[in-house]
């Protein structure tokens, strides 16, 4: 419903409310006036009588029909038995047939108190009357009773109630008229506050309304604050989605983000080249975007909600790196990362330690073979031999540097396979020892072993047991 049919409606209905109170009100409070009035008027003509009512009561009925026609009502004399004794409205002769009056109420308050009234339906009119009783007369023994039509005043509270309803009425279409051309003043700034609110969730240009109107104009300054608020944060994240955009664009690593359905919304260029997709190609779902069995068994994986830490996948000759989110009510993310040149310099890099590693091993060779023969060919303590020692010493250790980059080598590359077999640990521990006898001698450090009861032998591969004991030794000896 409109505001102003609202308005129009609650106004006629306010406006008639008030004028049928009014009407009520004119019926009681002002009938209840009047009676009033007629009911003082009334008691005033009955103690008038009863003051110059004569003491035989023979003379009643032509007293009675005299200040009737006096006073204009009707007047009834009445003994204490409550006979009536005389009536304006009844002859002499009609006097015995009326009823015995001392049961009527205004008669028996007369009585009692010494005025009585009360309000009924005539019997002989059918029309409403008012009795008012007054105890007097000679000796106070008479009861003199006048009463009047109440018709006058059904007649003038009816007046005044018509009144009170043309009024009313006047009233009533007077407010609809005001109440409708408000609510059209008040509707239409408030239709295109409406409109306005409507253009703001639509991002749309919103128009917004000058109102005199102090709380819709409040309502507007409300509105056109949040709307630019919302321009400013909406432009604030369309630049961060821009730069957003604009870094995963940049990545080398391919990044694909899909939907909790799996349907793709993002995939950057690098990703798109590494699947060997044309910028503009549209991409099927998640689970049919890869052919290839390992990489469609991780995307299961990934969409069944597991998280993939750096998964080595062969997509179309490269090596990748998978890493893979499934993110809370927000889709899933994977991560495709290119290492095959990383791949590539791995492998040269192996390559030339081995073949380094290979070249330097004859020349060691040859300088600790030499060193070794300057050592037992010079005299014990002579500066020459000292110099020799050095020299096997030094080219010693770098025969294990090149050994140790050796194995490195072979184990990257995988040409290396442990030989497991049961080797006694403690044997093991003193035959690598041994090799380093003299520098131990030399350095001044001892060997002392201690073997745990169930670790007396273990199985493994002897030659990389002693190689472990070699370097722990050296180390050792070299920094104790």
């Amino acid at each position: 419903m409109r505001l102003a049919t609202r308005l129009f409606l609650g106004a006629s209905l306010l406006a008639a409310a008030t004028a049928v109170g009014l009407i009520v009100a004119a019926d009681q409070i002002l009938r209840h006036r009047l009676e009033d009035d007629v009911a003082a008027a009334l008691e005033s003509d009955a103690r008038l009588i009863a003051g110059v009512l004569p003491t035989d009561s023979s003379v009643w009925p032509d007293v009675a029909r005299r200040y009737g026609a006096l006073v204009g009502r009707r007047v009834t004399l009445i003994d204490p038995t409550g006979r009536v004794r005389g009536d304006a409205d009844f002859d002499r002769a009609s006097l015995a047939g009326l009823e015995n009056h001392s049961t009527r109420p205004e008669v028996r308050a007369a009585l009692a108190t010494g005025v009585g009234s009360d309000r009924r339906l005539s019997r002989s009119t059918n029309e409403p009357q008012l009795y008012v009783a007054v105890r007097g007369g000679p000796s106070g023994l008479a009861i003199v009773r006048v009463s009047a039509t109440l018709a006058s005043v059904d007649a003038r509270v009816h007046a005044v109630q018509r009144a009170v309803a043309g009024a009313g009425l006047l009233a009533v279409l007077a407010a609809a008229v005001l109440a409708w051309l408000l609510g059209r003043a008040l509707a239409r700034p408030l239709l295109e506050l409406t409109r306005a609110a409507r253009a703001v969730a639509e991002g749309g240009d919103p128009q917004f309304p000058d109102s005199r109107v102090p709380e819709i104009a409040q309502h507007t300054l409300a509105l056109r604050a949040m709307h630019d608020q919302l321009v400013a944060r909406f432009t604030e994240l369309r630049r961060q989605r821009e730069e957003s955009d604009a870094l995963i664009e940049s990545m080398s690593d391919g990044v694909i983000a899909a939907s909790p359905r799996g349907e793709i919304v993002s995939c950057n260029a690098a990703a798109r080249r590494l699947l060997r997709r044309r910028p503009a190609e549209p991409l099927p779902p998640l689970a049919e975007l890869f052919h290839d069995k390992a990489a469609r068994e991780l995307v299961r994986q990934v969409l069944a909600g597991a998280d993939l830490e750096q998964q080595p996948l062969e997509l179309g000759g490269r090596q990748l790196l998978v890493t893979g989110r499934a993110l809370p009510n927000s889709g899933t993310l994977l991560v495709l990362r290119d290492v095959s040149a990383l791949r590539r310099l791995e492998a040269v890099r192996r390559d030339f330690v081995a073949n380094v590693s290979h070249e330097l091993k004859t020349p060691l060779t040859s300088i600790a073979g030499y060193a070794e023969t300057l050592v037992a060919e010079t005299a014990p303590v002579s500066e020459a031999r000292r110099f020799a020692e050095t020299i096997l010493s030094n080219a010693r250790r770098m025969q294990r540097l090149v050994d140790g980059l050796l194995d490195l080598s072979r184990i990257e590359s995988g040409g290396w396979r442990p030989a497991p077999q049961v080797v006694e640990v403690e044997s093991a521990a003193c035959d690598a020892w041994e090799a380093l006898a003299g520098q131990a001698a030399a350095a001044g450090v001892a060997l002392e072993t201690a073997v745990v009861p169930d670790a007396h032998a273990l199985l493994v591969d002897p030659d990389a047991l002693r190689q472990i004991f070699l370097n722990l030794f050296e180390n050792a000896i070299r920094h104790t």
